[in-house]
């Protein structure tokens, strides 16, 4: 397989608050010494270690630190998306730390490429030059009709994120898909559906963002989950800084 990512939240106490495996133990000394067997055995062929980071470890970097420095190289770390009543959700509070997070991950990765050492980071990975094309930047992951996800038991929704919602299901692969009604839904939703993201500077980044999110957080798939807004202009800002590093 090309793409191959690999779960993990970071430092041992932080990964296993919410990585349990069936017994209610945290499974952080299970996995490590598999995912490193794994990324050994796989060569140059590329992986992703993916993380996610809550209230509860808004020091995102030390996390991100603790991968690398186990030998990582290719990285990721996303924020949560929950219910604002949840213990793990992100606060307005937490924004200033965030965004000095995210800031000092782009100077430690300078520095650690200029000492040899380098990783990369997903969400800063960014191309200023040879971009993706126009329809792309529109439509980004194309959920729901380029891209779709399938359950075990063969059912089909736009992307893992709505399996289980059966306003979201699309149909099966036995049948093929049968809303079409939500699948037009989704052909609709790129960057110019959403009227919030006309004065953008970001827009043809994020493509007005994931469906998921913004259904999740406005009750529609076209709508603005602010929050992650913000967080994703701050990583394209951070991005923008290590194409000036790479340029200087």
């Amino acid at each position: 397989m090309s793409n191959i990512v690999l779960s993990l939240d970071g430092r041992k106490e932080v990964h296993d608050r919410l990585r349990k495996d069936y017994t209610g133990k945290g499974s952080y000394d299970i996995i490590v010494p598999k995912f490193k067997e794994f990324v050994e055995r796989r060569g140059n062929k590329s992986y992703y270690m993916r993380g996610t980071f809550t209230h509860a470890n808004t020091d995102f970097t030390n996390d991100i630190f603790h991968m690398a420095d186990m030998g990582f190289t290719e990285l990721s770390m996303e924020p949560v998306v929950c219910a604002p009543s949840d213990a793990s959700a992100l606060t307005n509070d937490d924004l200033p730390v965030l965004f000095e997070q995210y800031e000092i991950l782009a100077k430690e990765m300078i520095k650690r490429k200029r000492e040899g050492r380098p990783f990369t980071f997903y969400h800063y990975m960014l191309d200023l030059k040879h971009g993706p094309c126009i329809y792309k930047r529109i439509s980004g992951c194309g959920s729901g009709t380029e891209y779709v996800a399938v359950t075990p038991t063969g059912d089909i929704y736009p992307c893992h994120q709505f399996v289980g919602d059966s306003k979201y299901l699309l149909g099966d692969i036995y049948n093929g898909i049968s809303n079409t009604e939500v699948q037009n839904e989704f052909k609709l939703c790129n960057a110019y559906a959403r009227k919030e993201c006309e004065d953008c500077w970001a827009k043809l980044y994020c493509s007005g963002g994931c469906a998921a999110n913004s259904y999740h957080a406005t009750g529609k798939i076209t709508g603005i989950y602010e929050y992650g807004c913000e967080l994703f202009k701050k990583r394209i800002e951070c991005a923008v800084m290590l194409q000036i590093a790479d340029e200087v």
